[in-house]
Formats: C-alpha cells, sequence, structure tokens
C-alpha cells in the first residue's frame, strides 16, 4: 500500500504546476514583456530624435541659404536711393533687413512675380513669434502703392536673428549699418534655432560671412538689369 500511495503521489506533482510555479512564470514572462517595450520605446525614441535632428539641421540650411542668396544678389541703384535703399534694424530682440536684389528664378516664391528678377526682399522675425520670414515686394509696380508682398514662413522656432556689418575703419564687423544708400561690404549672419535643455542658448546655431556686391550700378546701366525702368 506504502508504495502504491508513494507512486501515485509523484505521478500527481509530474502532471501539473504548483501555484507558485504559475506566478513565477507569470512574473518572467510580464518582466521580459516590460524589457521588450523598454527597448521599442527606447529605439522610437532615439530614430524620433534622429529624424528631428535632420529635420531642423536641414531647416536651418535652407534658411540660411535663402538669406544668403538674397544678399549676394544686393543691388543698389545710384539715381534712386528712395527705392534701392539698403535697411537694416538690428535694435530689437531679432535683426530685420530689407533690400533690393537681382534675383534668380529660383529664388523663393519667383513663380508669383512672373519673371520680374529684381524685386524688394525683407528678412524678420515678427513681434512676439519666433518665425523667419522672407517677405517680397515689386520693384516694378507702382511705389506708393508697394502691391501685394509674397511671404512665407522659412524657419520656425528661431531664437536667434542676428546681423553684423564690417567696418573697413575698425576693422572689425559692427551691429549697425546706417548708410541707408550704401550696400555693406559684408555681412556676417547667424542664426539660432530650438533651445538647449536648462540653457537660453538656442539648441543649433549656424553663422555665415557673406560678401556683397560693393560697386552701386551707375544710372547709365539702369534698364538692362533685371528690366528695371
Amino acid at each position: 500500500m506504502r508504495g502504491l500511495v508513494f507512486s501515485s503521489g509523484r505521478s500527481l506533482r509530474r502532471g501539473g504546476f504548483t501555484v507558485m510555479e504559475v506566478m513565477v512564470a507569470i512574473f518572467l514572462f510580464a518582466l521580459i514583456l516590460m524589457m521588450i517595450y523598454s527597448t521599442w520605446r527606447l529605439i522610437f525614441q532615439s530614430s524620433q530624435a534622429a529624424i528631428r535632428s535632420t529635420t531642423d539641421s536641414q531647416r536651418s540650411r535652407m534658411a540660411m541659404r535663402t538669406v544668403e542668396d538674397a544678399l549676394v544678389s544686393a543691388t543698389m541703384f545710384a539715381s534712386n536711393p528712395r527705392l534701392y535703399f539698403f535697411q537694416a534694424d538690428t535694435s530689437g530682440q531679432f535683426a530685420a533687413v530689407s533690400f533690393a536684389a537681382d534675383l534668380s528664378d529660383s529664388f523663393p516664391n519667383s513663380g508669383m512675380f512672373g519673371g520680374e528678377r529684381l524685386r524688394r526682399v525683407s528678412f524678420y522675425v515678427p513681434p512676439g513669434g519666433n518665425d523667419l520670414v522672407l517677405e517680397q515686394n515689386s520693384l516694378l509696380a507702382d511705389f506708393e502703392q508697394g502691391g501685394e508682398p509674397a511671404s512665407i514662413v522659412l524657419a520656425r522656432e528661431v531664437q536667434l536673428f542676428q546681423l553684423e556689418f564690417w567696418d573697413g575703419q575698425q576693422r572689425d564687423f559692427v551691429e549697425e549699418w546706417l548708410s541707408t544708400n550704401q550696400l555693406p561690404v559684408i555681412v556676417r549672419v547667424t542664426l539660432g534655432f530650438g533651445q538647449s535643455k536648462g540653457s537660453r542658448e538656442p539648441a543649433q546655431i549656424v553663422s555665415r560671412v557673406v560678401r556683397l556686391p560693393t560697386v552701386a550700378v551707375p544710372r547709365e546701366a539702369q534698364g538692362v538689369i533685371g528690366g528695371t525702368p
């Protein structure tokens, strides 16, 4: 009888699991699921951060390239400084600049001007905002009426838009340009995007030194460049 009872007891233990064994199995399964989820979440966050970083880099390069392209195309007509003035305001939190430029067909919004290359371009950040805006006006339209400007947002989350101008006498960059009837020789443009954690400094800063055309177009050459009357 003892042998039969002993044999029956061993067969019962082999044929099932105790409550403790089931709980341990559930715990291990849940632990594995948590590890898989944590790994997946880390990979997802890393990929999203990489995508944002790439997008931010592309955005900053495109914005800076547009400002550069406009500056190297800046035009000054000696006989009409009222229309072809170069104006820069660096007194506020963000700089602002406006000038006439002979722009290529690949410049943003060129299709809206019907082949008219010579336009007034302005770069600024609206008060209370963080968007860098490019605004363009036709110079061939009635100056008093001005016409409707074509505006696009070049970049968002702009924390810094700074302009500095080369002063030949001081042999250094200065923050103001007061000669509205004259183009600066060199402009240093600095753009900052985003915000670093735990700091007020921009997360990304891009700076370029741009050389402008230095000779104003004489009176006799007007009507040749950009279809100017």
